[in-house]
């Protein structure tokens, strides 16, 4: 078997899917048009680590309880390794929008009975205590939880097979294209980058440009952190979500957001998003806000690619065309896959969360084995199932199997 692979995006979903790929004894081309990994999405100072509980126990509830557990297990896998992964596990605390919303959180935790550590309910002073700042109401604590940087988590990943992992920074990908049995990635020049019997597309939304994914409901939501001096040791010590998030110390500044505005691709930062990001702050944490200067912060924008369900996209792509050409598939067994060709993708705002287990999932899948999650929840994430919903597909365009580079 030739396991050689090459993935374009060096994000989280491409380190991720790379560095499974890697140690299973593959060797992987890795493509990014940046210089660097992480520098997109996944370039923030710091995210939030946390799975996100739901009444009915829902496929996202599901999906993200599986993901963080893989997510921190990874993260420890890293560190004992040597690998320069920064996060740090300071528990993560959710405060309840309204008292409507409290007594649902409660509800959940005495329904569902949580594992001893996973989650449980604390009242308004225990979140005082745990936040060192008076709150206004109580939350789901996650002890577990805690804050990562992302890029660091994308070095992470590369460093931890570096020998496996060949880097082409710098290098945008134009086409695409399929021949005698392997993909081959080119420049704008008609060079060829890499060349592989299977090809992963983790480049966020610009996963679309190339004609055989075209038809994948990718959007991007532009995303405004703000980030506010703190002095180390200065309240809070640990992460505090409640309609935003805002992290503790990190580099002498606490990062808090984000917006979330879909198809904006101003990248310059504004005033309106830093107070929007301010007022979410002040629902958390009452007062705290009170001497910060909305013009003398900085931040950071970048643009975050989700699906139309906010379930990220993992696995073989489907072949929309032939799809739609005939009698329509009914399930995702019957859909025609494209070959070789497979995406991970579409992680919005939790990609840090998303990222361990897509990879999991994803290197199983192209090698054969026993997969990660139940099938409901791999079915939940396959990109074919926007093939199965009636979408047009876009027309015009390569098939995406023609050589390039000859």
């Amino acid at each position: 078997m030739d396991r050689r692979a090459i993935v374009v995006g060096a994000g989280l979903a491409g380190t991720a899917a790379a560095a499974a790929l890697a140690a299973r004894g593959w060797r992987i081309s890795l493509i990014d048009a940046e210089p660097g990994p992480g520098q997109g999405a996944s370039g923030n100072r710091a995210g939030v680590l946390r799975p996100l509980p739901s009444v009915d126990d829902n496929r996202l509830a599901r999906l993200t309880r599986a993901a963080f557990r893989q997510a921190v297990d990874h993260l420890h896998a890293l560190a004992r390794s040597g690998a320069p992964v920064r996060w740090q596990q300071t528990g993560v605390l959710h405060l309840a929008r309204d008292a409507r919303h409290e007594a649902t959180q409660q509800r959940v935790v005495a329904e569902q009975r949580p594992a001893p550590g996973e989650f449980c309910f604390v009242d308004r002073e225990p979140a005082s205590r745990l936040t060192g700042w008076p709150v206004s109401s109580g939350g789901w604590w996650f002890p577990g939880g805690g804050w990562v940087d992302p890029a660091s988590l994308c070095r992470a990943n590369l460093a931890r097979h570096a020998s496996a992992i060949a880097t082409h920074f710098s290098r945008p990908v134009d086409t695409i294209a399929f021949d005698a049995g392997l993909w081959r990635a080119c420049d704008a020049a008609g060079q060829p980058i890499g060349e592989a019997p299977v090809l992963v597309l983790a480049n966020a939304a610009a996963a679309r440009r190339f004609a055989v994914a075209s038809h994948l409901p990718l959007r991007e939501a532009r995303g405004q952190v703000t980030h506010l001096p703190a002095a180390p040791g200065s309240p809070p010590p640990i992460v505090v979500c409640r309609l935003g998030y805002v992290t503790p110390p990190v580099d002498d500044l606490r990062c808090a957001g984000a917006t979330f505005a879909i198809g904006d691709r101003d990248s310059g930062l504004r005033e309106a998003d830093q107070r929007e990001n301010l007022a979410r702050l002040e629902l958390m944490l009452p007062g705290f806000r009170s001497d910060v200067d909305p013009d003398r912060l900085g931040g950071r924008v970048g643009f975050r690619p989700l699906s139309p369900d906010r379930l990220p996209m993992i696995g073989q792509i489907a072949d929309a065309r032939e799809a739609t050409a005939g009698r329509p598939a009914r399930t995702l067994d019957q859909l025609p896959r494209v070959p070789g060709l497979y995406v991970v993708d579409g992680f919005g705002a939790r990609g840090i969360v998303w990222s361990a287990l897509a990879g999991e999932l994803l290197a199983c899948q192209i090698t054969g084995e026993r997969l990660p999650l139940a099938d409901e929840l791999v079915a939940a994430v396959d990109p074919g199932r926007f093939v199965l919903r009636p979408r047009p597909v876009p027309p015009g365009g390569q098939n995406g199997r023609k050589t390039c580079g000859n």
